[in-house]
């Protein structure tokens, strides 16, 4: 079979069996610029916590290291650390020191009620289920950990749903009426969340996806080689035909023509969406060595050095969650209330808020840091939630390690090369997520409203000419 011939059999085939899911991956795509999958924020989960009440025996309470991380919240009305060491995660109750594995029924209908709006029906939510499995709006929170889960319905007027952790009283998802249809419209079909796919894991769906996507590149591809191909003929028989198309047929032309011109918008879009689940290739990006915001935070906690008693933290504030952060070796209490977050410094005699300054961010990572007041290629957020100001600590390895540091909190982002390259080809090509369209986004959604409705043409198109090509199989078959 010549070349051509085979790269139009690749393009006919992929593109009757995927043209209909690029048609639903563009119309999915315009949604999701205004409505994603549901998700629960920090910020709300704080929001709806109980406040930390002090008491003295917690001090005596406090576990002892190894720890990797510790925290401290009120749940369901009793102080409850939270432990992580190289076994895992380990919850204790703060006053007696006894283990927590669940909470129960009683503790649970506590937490959902404390979620309820001021304009409910009901006094208290209603349990609808208790989940031994994954379902739809769990697949993006991995629960597998957490089963059963308690899903609750909040009874208020906008249709609210609520799934508590039964191990840790942790609310994982919470949808209401308006955001579960947007996401069955947008996020779910385009991002294929199938439920089977995501019922002992991640990586089945990814693997599905990442073929998928790799098929769509080649069919697109293909495509594009086929339509430079026929500009080549339509120029060659300009005499005698005006145009840049050779095809006569119209909706065989107007395919040719929206991939002349949506082609290459198609292609990056698909290639883009394939990097979301692959990193840059380690041949051209290596990677030299294990770096991460971790980095900058102490493998083993010493609670010796917190000498700050936190009973005069909670005693100062609306204190609704409290980390030990060690940064080195300054030790500070990452600190939420109802409204606020912030670091107290655990080494003085008394609570005082902190901030993180650059010469303090150099000393615990080294490298050269400065506090930058503007989003950058790599640290930056379409919708602006990512918080300034912040430090920038760039490293001179051979990774060229890049930690972008919270001064207010002592939160981490870190980039090498590798992830630098991977965030162009994703978020860059897919969403453009750069400083100059996040500087004027009424811009940005006018070319993605553009080029979605290009790719959608070319779907369309497509997919009618598959139906065609089926049709046409079909009819050879009954006349065999």
């Amino acid at each position: 079979m010549k070349p051509f011939r085979l790269i139009l059999r690749i393009h006919r085939i992929l593109g009757t069996v995927l043209s209909i899911l690029f048609l639903m991956w563009f119309l999915s795509g315009m949604v999701m610029m205004y409505h994603s999958y549901p998700s629960l924020s920090n910020e709300a989960r704080i929001a709806h916590a109980e406040q930390i009440e002090s008491c003295d025996t917690l001090v005596h309470s406090q576990p002892t290291p190894p720890l990797s991380a510790l925290s401290l919240q009120q749940v369901a009305g009793r102080p409850v650390f939270t432990m992580t060491d190289s076994l895992g995660e380990t919850l204790v109750d703060a006053l007696t020191g006894q283990p927590v594995s669940r909470f129960s029924s009683a503790e649970l209908q506590h937490i959902a009620n404390r979620w309820q709006s001021p304009h409910v029906y009901a006094n208290q939510a209603t349990l609808i289920d208790t989940l031994n499995a994954i379902d739809v709006w769990l697949i993006g929170v991995m629960p597998f950990k957490e089963y059963p889960i308690y899903h609750y319905d909040l009874n208020d007027t906008v249709g609210s749903e609520l799934y508590l952790s039964s191990r840790t009283g942790r609310p994982l998802q919470l949808t209401d009426t308006k955001s579960r249809f947007w996401a069955w419209v947008g996020a779910i079909p385009h991002w294929i969340y199938i439920t089977k796919l995501r019922a002992t894991g991640r990586q089945p769906w990814t693997n599905t996806v990442l073929w998928i996507s790799g098929f769509g590149i080649a069919m697109t591809l293909s495509g594009l080689i086929i339509g430079l191909r026929s500009v080549c003929l339509a120029h060659r028989r300009i005499v005698r035909k005006k145009g840049i198309s050779p095809y006569a047929k119209p909706l065989l032309r107007w395919h040719h023509l929206a991939g002349l011109c949506f082609g290459l918008f198609v292609l990056t879009w698909i290639f883009s969406g394939f990097m979301s689940l692959a990193d840059a290739p380690q041949l051209i990006w290596p990677t030299h060595e294990k770096h991460s915001a971790r980095d900058v935070y102490a493998d083993s906690l010493q609670l010796n050095r917190f000498t700050l008693d936190i009973n005069h933290v909670l005693a100062t504030d609306d204190v609704r969650r409290v980390e030990w952060l060690q940064m080195g070796t300054h030790c500070f209490y990452h600190v939420w209330t109802a409204t606020d977050e912030y670091l107290v410094n655990a080494t003085d005699s008394f609570p005082r808020r902190t901030t993180l300054t650059s010469r303090l961010c150099e000393s615990i990572i080294g490298g050269k840091a400065e506090i930058i007041d503007h989003y950058d290629n790599y640290y930056i957020s379409q919708k602006r939630q990512l918080p300034l100001p912040v430090c920038r600590v760039k490293v001179d390895d051979a990774d060229q390690s890049t930690y972008y540091i919270n001064p207010k909190t002592g939160d981490c982002r870190y980039y090498n090369s590798n992830r630098r390259a991977g965030k162009w080809m994703y978020t860059g090509l897919h969403a453009l997520n750069i400083p100059f369209f996040v500087e004027h986004p009424t811009l940005r959604k006018s070319i993605l409203w553009a080029l979605l409705l290009g790719g959608t043409a070319v779907s369309v198109t497509g997919l009618l000419l598959s139906i065609r090509y089926v049709r046409r199989l079909l009819h050879r078959q009954k006349a065999k």
